[in-house]
C-alpha cells in the first residue's frame, strides 16, 4: 500500500479519529473525491482487522501537523525526505518508500542509498513496540486493542513484501549495469563486504535479484562449459601455446563478466554464514581445467592464470578459497622449483631437436651435454629433496646421451666415441633400473662393434706389413740387377776404368744393404708403434 493510497490519507484523518470523525471526513471528502474510494477508506478504518493493514502502512508515532508535513515533502521534494530524522521506524521505512516511488531520477549509487536507508529503518521496526504504538491511539481513538501480536507481525512482513516490490521496480528501471551495480554497492555497504548479517530487506532484494538473474547464469554456465571443452581438445591435439593462451583469455573474460553478476549473491552468502552454490560450480569446472592443463599438458603457466584468476574472483566464496589457495601455493613451490628445472628441460629438449633436424651435429650436442649437464643436475640437487625428481631428471639425461651415442654409432660408425657417451650415461645418469639395462645393452653393442672394428684394421696392417716385408728384398734385388746391367752396358758402349765401376757397385749393393737390414724394420717399428698407440687410447 503506497503512503497516499492509505485510507487515512484519502480522508485526512488521524489514527487518533474515532469512528464518528471517521464517517464524517468520509461524507465530506466525498464531495471532492471518488465516493467509492472514500466509503472504502472509511469501511477500512472503521473495522478494527483491516485497520491493522493502514496503521501499519501509515506515519504511526508522530501529530497531524508533523504527518502533513511530511506528505507535503513527499510530494514537492522527495529527494529531501533522506535527511528528515527522528521518526518512528514503521513512519521512516513507510515515507522513504513513498519517496522512492516518487524521485525524479536517480543513479546506481543513488539507489543504492536509498535502498539501505529503507532497509535499515525497516531492520528497526519491532512487532511488539508497533504493536504498544498501534494501541496507543486505538485508546485514544476508541477502537478495540490489538491483543494478538501475529496479527501485527503478519502486517510487517506484507509491509515487506511491499517494500520488496518497490525496490524491485525502482531496479528495473536500470540498465542492466547499473542494476548490477547497485545490488552489488547495497549488499557490499550492508555487510561490511561480507563480513556481518545484511538487514532482511537487503537478503530480500538479493533473493530477487539472483532469482531474475537465474537466465543469464543458465546461459553463460553453457557459454563456459563450452570453452572449457574447446580447451580440453585444444590442448590433447597440442594446439599452439598462443592459441592456448586466445582460449584461457576468452574463458577468463566470460568468468569474470558471470562473477560480475554473481558477486552480489556471493557477498549475501557468505554474511549468511552460506557459500554459493553455482559460484562453486564454476570455480570447479575451471580448476579442473587448469590441473588438466598442468598435470596433462605441462602448460604451468596458463595453469597459474586461471588459478590466479579464480582466487581474484572467487574471493567471497568461502569453499572456493580453501583448495584455491592450496592450488596457488602448490604452483608456487613448483614455479620455485622449475627455476634449475626448466634449464635441465630446455637443455633436452633443445639437443633432441637439433640432432632431429641435422643429424650431423650430434657430436657436438652430446658434448653440451656433457658440459652443461653436470652443472645443472648439481644445481637441482642442492635445491630439491624429492629423490623421485631428482631421479628423473637424471634419467631423462641419460636416455639423452643414449640416443645421441646411437645416432653418432649409427651414422659415423665411431664406436669409440659412442661408448664414451654411454659410459657418462651410465656412471652418471641412469638411475631406474630399466635406463640402466637399456644403456649396458647399448654399451655392450658397442663395444662389440668397436672390437670387430679394431681387429679387422689389425688385421689389414699385419698383412701390409707381411707383404711390405716380403716385396722390399725383392725390389731392392731387382734395383740391383738393373743398376748393373745398367753399368755393364755402359762399360761397353764407353769404356772406363773398372776401379770406378766396382766402386758404383759396390756403393749400390751397400745401399741395399743398409735399406733391407735398417729400412725394413724401421718401417715394421713405425707401424706397429702406432698400432699399440691406437689401441692404448
Amino acid at each position: 500500500m503506497d503512503l497516499l493510497d492509505n485510507p487515512f490519507n484519502v480522508l485526512s484523518a488521524s489514527p487518533r479519529d474515532n469512528r464518528r470523525r471517521i464517517v464524517e471526513l468520509a461524507e465530506e471528502h466525498s464531495l471532492l473525491r471518488d465516493p467509492d474510494k472514500c466509503a472504502e477508506a472509511r469501511s477500512e478504518l472503521t473495522n478494527p482487522r483491516k485497520r491493522l493493514s493502514a496503521e501499519t502502512a501509515w506515519l504511526l508515532g508522530i501529530g497531524p501537523k508533523r504527518t502533513a508535513e511530511m506528505l507535503s515533502l513527499l510530494e514537492t521534494s522527495p529527494v529531501d525526505l533522506l535527511s528528515v530524522d527522528n521518526l518512528p521506524s514503521i513512519a521512516r521505512a513507510n515515507l522513504l518508500v513513498a519517496g522512492l516511488v516518487r524521485l525524479p531520477k536517480y543513479d546506481s549509487d543513488d539507489l543504492a542509498t536509498w535502498i539501505l536507508k529503507i532497509a535499515d529503518a525497516f531492520e528497526e521496526v519491532e512487532p511488539k513496540k508497533l504493536c504498544t504504538l498501534i494501541n496507543e491511539e486505538r485508546v485514544v481513538s476508541g477502537f478495540p486493542e490489538v491483543s494478538d501480536v501475529s496479527a501485527v507481525e503478519a502486517e510487517i512482513l506484507e509491509r515487506r513484501r511491499y517494500y520488496r516490490k518497490t525496490v524491485d521496480s525502482a531496479l528495473d528501471k536500470l540498465s542492466s549495469k547499473e542494476l548490477v551495480k547497485t545490488v552489488t554497492a547495497t549488499i557490499e555497504n550492508a555487510t561490511d563486504n561480507g563480513e556481518c548479517q545484511a538487514p532482511i530487506l537487503v537478503d530480500d532484494i538479493i533473493d530477487s535479484y539472483e532469482a531474475k538473474a537465474q537466465e543469464f547464469f543458465n546461459k553463460e554456465n553453457e557459454n563456459i562449459r563450452t570453452i572449457i571443452d574447446r580447451l580440453r581438445n585444444a590442448a590433447d591435439n597440442k594446439q599452439p601455446d598462443y592459441v592456448l593462451t586466445s582460449m584461457v583469455e576468452q574463458l577468463i573474460s566470460i568468468v569474470k563478466n558471470w562473477d560480475v553478476v554473481a558477486q552480489p549473491i556471493q557477498v549475501s552468502a557468505m554474511s549468511r554464514g552460506l557459500d554459493h552454490d553455482a559460484s562453486i560450480r564454476i570455480a570447479k569446472l575451471v580448476r579442473n581445467l587448469a590441473l588438466d592443463l598442468f598435470n596433462k599438458h605441462d602448460k604451468h603457466n596458463l595453469s597459474i592464470r586461471l588459478t590466479k584468476m579464480l582466487q581474484e574472483v572467487f574471493a567471497k566464496v568461502g569453499k572456493v578459497m580453501e583448495y584455491i589457495d592450496k592450488d596457488i601455493d602448490q604452483l608456487d613451490k613448483i614455479a620455485e622449483k622449475r627455476v634449475w628445472s626448466d634449464p635441465i628441460i630446455k637443455l633436452v629438449n633443445e639437443v633432441y631437436n637439433s640432432i632431429e633436424k641435422r643429424p650431423s651435429l650430434v657430436y657436438d650436442e652430446a658434448l653440451k651435454v656433457l658440459n652443461t649437464a653436470p652443472e645443472l643436475i648439481a644445481k637441482m640437487e642442492a635445491a630439491e629433496s624429492n629423490t623421485s625428481i631428482i631421479q628423473t631428471y637424471k634419467n631423462s639425461v641419460a636416455m639423452l646421451l643414449l640416443n645421441c651415442a646411437i645416432a653418432y654409432g649409427n651414422t659415423t660408425k665411431e664406436w669409440k666415441t659412442c661408448i664414451r657417451f654411454l659410459n657418462e650415461a651410465l656412471n652418471k645418469y641412469a638411475v631406474s633400473p630399466d635406463m640402466i639395462s637399456k644403456i649396458q645393452k647399448n654399451l655392450e653393442i658397442a663395444e662389440n662393434n668397436f672390437k670387430y672394428q679394431t681387429e679387422h684394421i689389425a688385421n689389414k696392417i699385419i698383412k701390409f706389413i707381411v707383404a711390405l716385408i716380403l716385396y722390399l728384398p725383392i725390389v731392392s734385388l731387382a734395383g740391383v740387377i738393373a743398376i748393373q746391367k745398367n753399368l755393364k752396358k755402359r762399360k761397353n758402349n764407353y769404356p772406363s776404368n773398372q776401379i770406378f765401376e766396382r766402386f758404383v757397385i759396390g756403393f749400390i749393393q751397400f745401399i741395399v744393404g743398409v735399406t733391407l737390414c735398417v729400412g725394413v724394420p724401421l718401417v715394421a717399428g713405425l707401424i706397429i708403434g702406432s698400432i699399440v698407440k691406437f689401441f692404448e687410447k
